[in-house]
């Protein structure tokens, strides 16, 4: 299986007070936490603005923050693969990124299962490899099949960004909208310590 942690680090912090802990919050490497845009030489990779802060205030409450790396698409592979996109985020947190759990999908980047999104395959990898609660935690994404994701694993939703034309959203609405991720940190924040 190809999931990845901090080996010196598996359980974040020990909180304080465990009562006012949530559970895992699970965070969409490609739509919350790495801006891609197409430069000269092909994608540019970095990560959201006020990322650090975000896991800061995310990880003041969270048990794990777990990031969910779906395979690239085929169709756009050049430039996009997976490492590419981990060193980008690795680069952009620092010493941040030895508090995240990486789950990658064990099948390779085939996308002939059932991990990739609106599946729900990433969340069940990561419960089964890191005794994670199957409820009681957030799914974090800006796009409706990750909302689809999150709530199939029984995990309440964040969608970042405007819900737009996406044919799915009046169905498949998330418990909360934010403007980006610093904006769903302070919301899960509100939630689970009120």
């Amino acid at each position: 299986m190809d999931v990845t942690a901090p080996a010196h680090d598996r359980s974040m912090r020990t909180p304080t007070d465990a009562a006012s802990r949530t559970g895992p919050v699970y965070l969409d490497l490609d739509t919350v936490l790495l801006a891609i845009h197409q430069g000269r030489r092909g994608p540019e990779i970095g990560v959201q603005a006020d990322l650090e802060e975000a896991i800061e205030r995310i990880s003041e409450v969270a048990d794990h923050i777990v990031v969910l790396v779906d395979p690239p698409p085929a169709e756009i592979h050049h430039g996009l693969e997976t490492e590419r996109r981990l060193e980008a985020l690795r680069e952009g947190l620092g010493e941040q990124f030895d508090r995240l759990l990486i789950v990658r999908c064990p099948h390779g980047e085939e996308r002939t299962c059932t991990c990739a999104k609106p599946d729900n395959g990433l969340i069940q990898v990561s419960v089964e490899e890191y005794s994670l609660p199957q409820r009681g935690g957030w799914y974090v994404g800006a796009d409706a099949e990750g909302i689809i994701s999150g709530r199939s694993a029984g995990l309440r939703t964040i969608r970042l960004g405007p819900a737009g034309d996406d044919h799915l959203s009046a169905v498949h609405r998330p418990d909360y909208e934010a403007r980006d991720l610093l904006d769903a940190a302070n919301h899960i924040m509100l939630e689970d310590l009120s």
